[in-house]
C-alpha cells in the first residue's frame, strides 16, 4: 500500500534580464489539501517592466515587452507543471482514502466477532493507512510452553480468518513472539531456543486462519527479539508473548 507522504513541489522562474532574482512557485500538498503561493517578486518584475514598456524608447519598449513575453509564457508552463502535479497528488489522495476505508471494513468484521476478548484485553486490533494489525496474547491463545491453541482461542483466529477471506488483494502474515526468559527443561527437546517455539505458534495460528477460510498467510517466528514492552516485569512479559497477524497490501 502506497500511502501519502507530504510533498513539497518547488519550482523556480530564472532570473529576468535585468536587477530581478529568482521567482520561487511553491506548492504545497498536506493531509488538509493543496496550497499554491506565489511570491510578490513577480509581480513586481512585472510592472517594472510594464513600467518600462510605458516610459522608455522604442528600442528599451521593445527589449520590455520581449521579457515581459518570455517571463508569462515561463509562469504558464509553470502552471502547466502545478497542475500535472496537482492531479497526480489527487490520485494518490483518492487511492489512499480507498485503501484507508477498505483496512477499515476488515477492522470492523474482527471487533464484531470479538470484542469480548477485546474488552478483557487478550486481542487488540488497530488499523491505519499502512497496515491491519490483530494482536493476540499468547496466554490467551496456549498453554505456557505449548504450540497447540486452546479451543477459545483457535475459533478466535477462525474468525479472523472469515473476515479475512474477503479481501484477498491484501497479504496476510503471522508472527510469533515471546518475552526473554529462555527455554529450559524437558521442553528443549522440542523447542531448543524461543524462536522454535515462536515458530511451531505461527504456524498453528495459521491452520486456524485456514479454518477460517483465508489459507495463505506467511509465518514467522521472532523468538523474543521484537519486545513491545520491558522483559524487567511479569507484565511487560505478558506482552511480549504475543501472536500478530498483520494485513498489508
Amino acid at each position: 500500500m502506497r500511502g501519502i507522504k507530504t510533498a513539497v513541489l518547488t519550482l523556480s522562474l530564472l532570473a529576468f534580464t535585468g536587477t530581478a532574482g529568482a521567482v520561487e512557485w511553491t506548492a504545497i500538498c498536506c493531509d488538509g489539501g493543496y496550497e499554491y503561493r506565489h511570491p510578490s517578486a513577480y509581480e513586481k518584475e512585472q510592472q517594472r517592466l510594464k513600467d518600462a514598456m510605458a516610459a522608455g524608447g522604442s528600442s528599451d519598449t521593445g527589449k520590455a515587452g520581449a521579457e515581459l513575453a518570455a517571463a508569462n509564457r515561463r509562469i504558464a508552463d509553470l502552471e502547466k507543471q502545478l497542475a500535472d502535479r496537482d492531479r497526480e497528488l489527487a490520485g494518490l489522495r483518492s487511492e489512499y482514502s480507498d485503501e484507508m476505508a477498505k483496512l477499515k471494513v476488515a477492522e470492523r468484521g474482527v471487533v464484531k466477532g470479538l470484542r469480548p476478548q477485546i474488552e478483557k484485553g487478550d486481542i487488540t486490533v488497530d488499523a491505519n493507512s499502512e497496515r491491519l494489525l490483530i494482536n493476540l496474547a499468547s496466554g490467551y491463545l496456549f498453554g505456557s510452553g505449548e504450540d497447540a491453541l486452546k479451543p477459545e482461542g483457535a475459533e478466535a483466529l477462525k474468525h479472523v480468518g472469515s473476515v479475512l477471506k474477503d479481501f484477498p488483494q491484501y497479504k496476510v502474515a503471522v508472527d510469533g513472539h515471546t518475552d526473554n526468559v529462555p527455554i529450559h527443561g524437558a521442553l528443549t527437546t522440542r523447542f531448543p531456543t524461543n524462536k522454535e517455539l515462536s515458530e511451531a505458534r505461527a504456524v498453528s495460528a495459521a491452520k486456524a486462519l485456514a479454518d477460517g477460510g483465508r489459507a495463505d498467510a506467511v509465518t514467522t517466528g521472532y523468538g523474543g527479539s521484537k519486545p513491545v514492552e520491558s522483559n524487567s516485569t511479569a507484565e511487560g512479559r505478558a506482552k511480549n508473548r504475543r501472536v500478530e497477524v498483520r494485513v498489508t497490501k
